[in-house]
């Protein structure tokens, strides 16, 4: 079972803060918000840290305009008022936030660059995406652009920018290509540790501010952990490659 780190501090948790929202960064292991068992989850430690600071200001929510599977890392938004969470809600439907997360797959993508689109529905009974047909009851259209960063040792780095979010649809998309996310038990990984994470990472956000039309942009890289280790070598040129034109 994945498990989020032991002690959590926020500053472990808030990437940046203003005061309409917290782009926050989701440690691999931590739920997004609450489950049926009231396990730890990023939603309630931030709105914990919102109390403590902020104790007078009881206008103030802690609501996420978007969420993480519980074994990717990355950043999320923290709407800090309603008026804020309607906003960034429906800039995610009409898709005018840009979202990027890098991945480390198993083998060697055939085409440096592509564009995937699959029709998707939800098994329940699996609590996974399975792929389906246009008429199928429920079904979602799912669409992402992938390109091939680096390789080392038939695994390979890719930034991914997705048009859609559907449950599950990277893992599915990468795996239906061929290429599993590490350690993605759940999609097809061959190398697999179920205590840990899988190599999925949420790092840039960007969005145009509604109150002052500026572009806002927020990109955080994963540690060199498992694994983006495999590229430590290379990692600082990567790093320029990955966050350029966005």
């Amino acid at each position: 079972m994945i498990s989020p780190p032991v002690k959590l501090k926020p500053e472990d948790l808030i990437f940046f803060e203003n005061e309409d929202y917290i782009i926050a960064k989701k440690p691999f292991g931590l739920l997004s918000e609450e489950d049926p068992a009231g396990s730890v989850n990023l939603r309630k430690l931030l709105e914990d840290y919102l109390h403590e600071c902020y104790p007078k200001k009881k206008q103030l929510i802690c609501q996420l305009a978007n969420r993480l599977d519980k074994p990717v890392g990355g950043l999320l938004f923290c709407a800090k008022k309603q008026s804020i969470l309607k906003d960034l809600q429906e800039k995610f439907f009409k898709r005018k936030i840009s979202k990027y997360y890098l991945a480390v797959v198993e083998g060697v993508p055939k085409k440096p660059k592509a564009f995937l689109e699959n029709y998707l529905v939800k098994s329940s009974s699996e609590f996974r995406a399975i792929a389906a047909s246009p008429d199928t009851p429920g079904v979602k259209l799912a669409r992402l652009r992938y390109e091939l960063i680096s390789t080392q040792d038939n695994y390979s780095l890719l930034k991914i920018q997705i048009f859609t979010g559907k449950f599950h649809q990277i893992r599915f998309q990468l795996s239906s290509l061929g290429h599993p996310i590490w350690n993605d038990e759940w999609y097809g990984a061959k190398r697999m540790d179920p205590r840990i994470h899988i190599g999925l990472y949420s790092y840039f956000l960007g969005f145009d501010d509604t109150k002052t039309g500026i572009r806002k942009e927020y990109q955080c890289l994963p540690d060199l952990i498992e694994p983006w280790n495999l590229f430590q070598s290379e990692w600082i040129a990567l790093l320029e490659k990955v966050t350029e034109s966005n």
